[in-house]
């Protein structure tokens, strides 16, 4: 009887050894997945941040060079491109830091529930400026070019609005899953 209990709990001990290693394993495959996500959001910051500073002298060129708009429009550009730069930069600041899975899941979890409001929050700002600016193309377009050259350029300039429209949401609901999806492991880690 004795020698079975102690068989017994030999067999608890090998298990109990095996849950540990299997839970280490599981908890490194979690961070994995979640630095990989961050890696991709950071890579996305990263191109959003590039375009923007490459839209001001190009904008310059398109806008005031070969379509004659004015410099307050090119300026206006500018000055939206900058904010979204900037809010870009600030809102990524944390995330990119290596060890931000590593030690406290808890405070990771706040830097990237905040991030996720905060981008969120962007959305609801860029939406009217980029309205904003839309109208302001239309009205600089049918100043030059009047009613007759205008409506054409207005129409591309509102296509154009809207597939950078479509494409600026996809990239945006695309980073706030990979937010959530981070904030769920982290939730899951610390059951």
């Amino acid at each position: 009887m004795e020698l079975e209990m102690e068989e017994m709990r030999q067999q608890m001990i090998k298990l109990k050894n095996i849950l540990e290693k299997q839970e280490i394993v599981n908890d490194r495959l979690l961070r994995s997945s979640m630095r990989q996500k961050m890696s991709y959001i950071n890579r996305r910051y990263l191109i959003l941040s590039i375009l923007c500073l490459a839209i001001i002298p190009y904008s310059y060129w398109a806008f005031v060079m070969l379509n004659g708009l004015s410099l307050g429009f090119w300026i206006s550009t500018c000055v939206l491109m900058l904010i979204s730069f900037c809010y870009t930069l600030y809102n990524g600041r944390y995330l990119s830091r290596e060890d931000l899975f590593e030690k406290d899941l808890l405070n990771a979890r706040k830097i990237v529930a905040n991030a996720k409001k905060k981008d969120s929050d962007w959305l609801i700002a860029g939406i009217p400026l980029a309205i904003l600016w839309i109208t302001y193309f239309c009205y600089e377009e049918y100043s030059i070019h009047g009613s007759e050259n205008g409506n054409l350029f207005v129409a591309i300039g509102i296509i154009s609005g809207i597939v950078g429209l479509a494409i600026g949401l996809k990239i945006h609901f695309r980073i706030q899953l990979d937010y959530q999806k981070i904030i769920d492991e982290i939730d899951e880690i610390r059951e």
